[in-house]
């Protein structure tokens, strides 16, 4: 069996790509989730939204320094990053005969790819945390584990569900732009024969890989946000029952322009976060091989 393993997955063994994607996950999450609380923030938010800095410490003034970090328990537990990468890696190889020399354009299919599984993986876990950061939330739910509880209580399964279909396009459209940015860039560059490089190399290529990402995936991230961050009153309609009378909901009463609400944090969060989960999983990845990747 563990000679198949490695003849399917050379490199890196399966658990050992499993404990990279996790450990991107959790650093990630750690190092950028006040600015993902404004990001959410700014996604639901109908009016004009203020700067990201005021945003912030508005939030820390009126809940608390401690309210910029609600909702990171599901945030780390989601296998978002681990799915991502993991995927990826198992990707290129039903795209590509031969992974070695994949083009830009079999590494867009790759990515593409990654977002069904993830999105399956991860809408409980972002239902959860975007309730648990929006506005409107801040006195309903006093921890993501009695959030989650309260949604299966009163909208069962479906209810942490809400959002999938809006979650699962944002992650083809991102993760496609995303992968096939970076496999475009680092053909452009010469091979880092150091770690040091190599650290360099892949912050510089994360952060352009997830700006152009980020320009393509907006309108879908608002949707997503927009259908989880909305509790159901009982004999009340909901407002973004699917995600086609969302679109349509946002576009009457807000205009096309809402749907690139919050796009500047959204980039911030990108350019911070990416970045981190990037160079973990490549460092971790890189221990294991103990080559420069």
């Amino acid at each position: 069996r563990a000679a198949r393993t490695a003849q399917l997955m050379p490199g890196l063994a399966a658990h050992e790509e499993i404990f990279a994607g996790f450990i991107a996950g959790c650093a990630d999450a750690l190092a950028c989730h006040p600015v993902d609380v404004v990001k959410t923030q700014a996604h639901v938010n109908r009016g004009v939204n203020v700067p990201f800095t005021t945003a912030l410490r508005s939030q820390a003034a009126a809940h608390g320094v401690v309210s910029l970090y609600r909702g990171v328990l599901p945030a780390c537990l989601r296998p978002q990053a681990l799915c991502m990468y993991v995927g990826y890696e198992w990707s290129k190889k039903v795209v590509s005969r031969d992974v070695e020399a994949m083009t830009s354009a079999e590494a867009f299919g790759a990515g593409w790819l990654t977002a069904y599984a993830e999105s399956a993986c991860v809408t409980p876990f972002e239902t959860v945390k975007v309730r648990m950061q929006t506005k409107e939330n801040m006195g309903r739910y006093s921890s993501s584990i009695r959030c989650m509880r309260e949604i299966l209580r009163t909208e069962g399964l479906k209810g942490l569900y809400a959002g999938f279909w809006p979650t699962c396009l944002r992650n083809n459209v991102f993760n496609s732009c995303y992968f096939g940015s970076i496999h475009w860039c680092k053909q452009q560059l010469t091979t880092p024969q150091t770690f040091t490089e190599q650290a360099t190399q892949n912050i510089g290529v994360g952060v352009v890989a997830g700006l152009v990402a980020t320009a393509f995936k907006m309108p879908f991230d608002i949707l997503k946000s927009r259908m989880q961050g909305e509790v159901p009153v009982a004999g009340k309609p909901v407002e973004y029952p699917t995600m086609t009378r969302a679109f349509i909901r946002i576009l009457q009463t807000e205009g096309p322009t809402a749907f690139y609400k919050g796009t500047l944090v959204t980039s911030l969060r990108i350019t911070l976060g990416f970045p981190v989960s990037f160079v973990a999983f490549e460092a971790v990845a890189s221990m294991f091989e103990n080559k420069i990747r």
